[in-house]
């Protein structure tokens, strides 16, 4: 370090004192104390002692240059900042020790201006979703909880990290994650604005608000990021662990009228007629009108997509018709079993039975939206457990439905049945169509799969046991 007689001090003198190499790390220690602890009103008079382990020979003649020889030597090396501010006012720097180190080293960094700027640029951040919260029952003390447990920061963080290609992210991009995270919320902020949609897929809808048709992929911190906000604007107060991954991300869409794919949204189902009349349909609606009627005489189950359901293909029951719905393929596969082979004994019967497969998607409900369009009654089973609770009272805030052996009375006599018992387990969940059955499941604490009583609902469809 070149120093320079300057002023009422000697900086050759403070030099040969501060500016050795042996005394670097007193003076980062000093720096960084001046740095967390600068208030903007001069610099303070420091005492304390630092200390450190295992210092080299030339750190220990450092040592003795600026303090003298220490009475007791040890492993370790200590000095006291008081001893060291004495030496200098009296000495070779009057101003003291941390206007030594200030002229030896450059201006302090500003770490509490830093960091009460950095708090407002993420304020400001945060409160670009304002002008939309409010359209939304719960949103924003969701969102500002949200914020405060991390999620703004951690988004931004990833964001950042995708445009720079570097895993933790560049520090000069990391030091613009609050702009960058300003960004995502204007972002989401213009998604949020043009929903509810009516069956949009979300790469149209990404196209449309954002510009760029992956913009909400799953994939990037804005898609995740969006997809939480548009859970809780437009969701349940179901717990969010319930459902995970890409299940979940579906059926938060699917509540705001989007759908992840028309392709990858489909419905199990069996019966379900084709369309009488699809003149208007084109050779979509023909197709898939086809296609149901000859899988319904074959007494066949059959996936369709989104776009099969909406093609006009798809048949309305009469008024005095029911649709069935169930929560697990396997009684679907029970049921067509058994009808075919009813079938095959002469016993003519008709049936229409539409599963979920779990969380229903927009597939699943479009078509029970159709086939159920003139008033017939669709009738729901599900598993007698928590999550099946939810997934039951979630279709039936999109589908009006009515228990097929799902009440208390019905989950007790499956308890006591001669099936293996399954412990309960998970956040409990309401039953607003049988308050009962949810207290039943809580005193009992146990579960029963659908798949326990497919005989029941097989029987129910099909006649035979």
């Amino acid at each position: 370090m070149t120093v320079e007689h300057e002023g009422d001090g000697s900086r050759r003198a403070i030099g040969a004192l501060l500016g050795d190499p042996g005394a670097a790390w007193i003076v980062d220690r000093v720096r960084r104390r001046l740095e967390s602890d600068a208030t903007g009103e001069g610099l303070p008079l420091l005492s304390g002692v630092v200390r450190l382990a295992g210092p080299t020979a030339e750190e220990r003649a450092a040592a003795v240059r600026l303090v003298g020889r220490p009475r007791k030597v040890g492993a370790g090396l200590s000095v006291d900042l008081a001893v060291v501010e004495q030496i200098l006012r009296r000495g070779p720097w009057p101003a003291g020790l941390a206007d030594a180190v200030v002229t030896l080293t450059g201006p302090l960094a500003d770490r509490r201006g830093d960091v009460a700027r950095a708090a407002e640029a993420w304020r400001r951040a945060e409160a670009e979703l304002e002008p939309v919260v409010r359209r939304f029952d719960g949103l924003s003390a969701w969102w500002r909880d949200w914020c405060a447990a991390g999620g703004l920061k951690r988004a931004a963080r990833a964001e950042v990290a995708r445009r720079t290609g570097q895993p933790g992210g560049s520090r000069e991009g990391l030091a613009d994650a609050p702009m960058v995270a300003a960004d995502l919320v204007r972002s989401v902020r213009a998604v949020l604005e043009s929903l509810p949609a009516s069956g949009e897929p979300i790469a149209v809808l990404a196209r449309r608000t954002l510009g760029e048709a992956h913009g909400l992929d799953s994939s990037r911190a804005l898609g995740r990021m969006t997809v939480a906000v548009v859970d809780a604007a437009f969701g349940t107060d179901e717990p969010p662990d319930q459902v995970a991954g890409e299940a979940s991300a579906r059926v938060a869409w699917a509540r705001a009228g989007v759908v992840l794919s028309n392709v990858a949204s489909t419905v199990l189902c069996l019966g379900v007629p084709g369309a009488t009349d699809v003149s208007a349909a084109g050779l979509a609606g023909t197709a898939t009108g086809q296609v149901l009627e000859q899988t319904r005489a074959a007494r066949m189950p059959v996936v369709l997509t989104l776009d099969q359901v909406r093609s006009g293909g798809v048949g309305v029951l009469a008024s005095d018709m029911t649709v069935h719905v169930c929560e697990n393929p396997t009684v679907v596969e029970v049921v067509a079993t058994r009808w075919s082979a009813a079938e095959t004994a002469g016993q003519r019967r008709e049936l229409v039975l539409v599963c979920t497969w779990g969380q229903p998607s927009t597939a699943v409900v479009e078509l029970l939206g159709i086939i159920a369009r003139d008033g017939a009654q669709v009738r729901y089973h599900g598993d007698f457990d928590w999550a099946g609770l939810r997934i039951a009272e979630g279709l039936r805030r999109r589908v009006a439905w009515v228990p097929w052996r799902y009440s208390a009375a019905d989950y007790r006599a499956a308890v006591h049945g001669d099936g293996p018992s399954l412990a309960l387990t998970g956040v409990p969940a309401a039953s607003p169509w049988d308050e009962e059955l949810s207290a039943a499941m809580l005193e009992t604490g146990h579960a029963v799969e659908e798949e326990a009583v497919v005989d029941l609902l097989s029987g129910d469809l099909t006649g035979l046991g």
